[in-house]
């Protein structure tokens, strides 16, 4: 699962399940399930919960086609609701390269621009992933047509402990263009995996990010 949309460390250790559905069509479907607690939701470079902890959490179906669907789930801190991301897509390789696009569809609560839907494409090879994301749609019509592109790599130093960067740019269709980057680390045990993750964004104000996580797969 490479949506970069989630912390780090909901994403790093990944344990699957089968499940016997008596279709047989999906019946080879696996299914990977999270739930986190970070101090803060960093969304490229930025807080997304105005710095205050939050709770994440989520599934995903992968079938042997290679479609994928799910759903992620986060709280974005005091008096401002939760963010719903149904999401569905479809990934495949060709030689050592993967290949991975789809749809997801951004909900909140109790903000007041309830919704947004994002196209986005993700390319890897090896430890190295690029990509680019496409706002489609979204209740703030000035924002459509935004554009996200990034990049990134993560790779393991010692076992169960992996590094990761990512550096990318946002060109929104109503203002001005910003590099964001996130460094990080994070180390999987029988327990859960925790994770640390600093970021920042190059734009007016922008804040200098620390943020510790622990998150369970299951």
């Amino acid at each position: 699962m490479n949506h970069r949309n989630f912390q780090r460390g909901v994403l790093a250790a990944t344990v699957a399940g089968v499940f016997a559905f008596g279709i047989p069509a999906i019946q080879a479907a696996e299914a990977e399930f999270n739930i986190g607690v970070f101090t803060d939701y960093i969304d490229d470079g930025a807080s997304k919960s105005d710095n205050d902890p939050v709770v994440q959490g989520g599934f995903e179906l992968g079938f042997p086609t290679g479609v994928f669907t799910g759903v992620q789930a986060s709280t974005l801190g005091s008096g401002r609701g939760s963010e719903i991301v149904p999401f569905v897509g479809y990934g495949f390789d060709v030689g050592s390269v993967g290949i991975e696009f789809g749809y997801e569809h951004f909900h909140y609560t109790d903000l007041d621009e309830r919704y947004e839907g994002e196209t986005f494409v993700v390319v890897d090879w090896g430890p190295v992933y690029t990509g680019v994301n496409y706002l489609a749609h979204a209740h703030d019509r000035d924002a459509r047509g935004s554009r996200e592109f990034f990049a990134g790599t993560a790779f393991e130093v010692a076992p169960r402990t992996e590094l990761f960067a990512e550096v990318g740019q946002d060109r929104p269709a109503d203002d001005d263009n910003a590099v964001f980057w996130e460094l990080g680390a994070a180390h999987a045990t029988d327990f859960g995996t925790f994770s640390l993750t600093y970021g920042s964004r190059d734009e007016s104000g922008a804040q200098d990010l620390l943020v510790g996580g622990y998150t369970y797969n299951f």
